[in-house]
């Protein structure tokens, strides 16, 4: 096991803080680890009438437009499902009468806290308040059946890892909704 000798904040932003930390690895040895810390994040997987629900938006951190699941970071005090809740309706303008949780996962270990927990929504519906999208985030929603969802990963339009995972839960739903053929 490593034990850490020593961290040193190395960055703080709105989003993410990097820490460099000294580790004293189980021979003796000393290394560096970089670690990014950042918000927990929830993302909802919203299907009905075999379609489900996607965002198209700009990423400039590959530089092109990519169709996601709804999601978003957590706000301060916020559960994970109050979290997807306000960014189904923010960037839906839906709510949902049945949620249930799928998977919590850490988005990469290898360098990263980063924690995201994935919801199935159902029984959607327009919500009593409608909230209004983040000032800096310009979304649209799109249906997709599963063969347009499989053609978008081919074409790298929908390449992000919470994306993908809901897609495997989605198939393992439908397969599980016709009794496993």
């Amino acid at each position: 096991m490593e034990k850490i000798i020593k961290t040193q904040s190395v960055f703080n932003g709105h989003i993410i803080q990097v820490d460099v930390l000294t580790v004293k690895l189980p021979l003796g040895a000393l290394a560096q680890r970089e670690v990014v810390h950042a918000h927990a994040a929830a993302g909802v997987l919203a299907v009905v009438d075999g379609k489900a629900l996607f965002v198209r938006q700009w990423r400039a951190t590959v530089g092109q437009e990519t169709l996601e699941i709804p999601a978003g970071k957590l706000d301060a005090q916020e559960t994970a499902l109050a979290a997807a809740k306000r960014e189904l309706n923010e960037e839906t303008g839906l709510a949902a009468g049945h949620w249930q949780q799928l998977s919590h996962y850490y988005q990469s270990l290898g360098f990263s806290d980063a924690e995201m927990t994935l919801f199935a929504a159902s029984q959607l519906h327009s919500p009593t308040h409608k909230r209004v999208q983040d000032a800096d985030e310009s979304v649209a929603g799109e249906w997709l059946t599963f063969a347009q969802a499989k053609s978008a990963i081919q074409q790298g339009i929908i390449c992000d890892a919470k994306t993908l995972l809901a897609i495997q839960y989605w198939q393992q739903m439908e397969g599980e909704r016709d009794g496993g053929n």
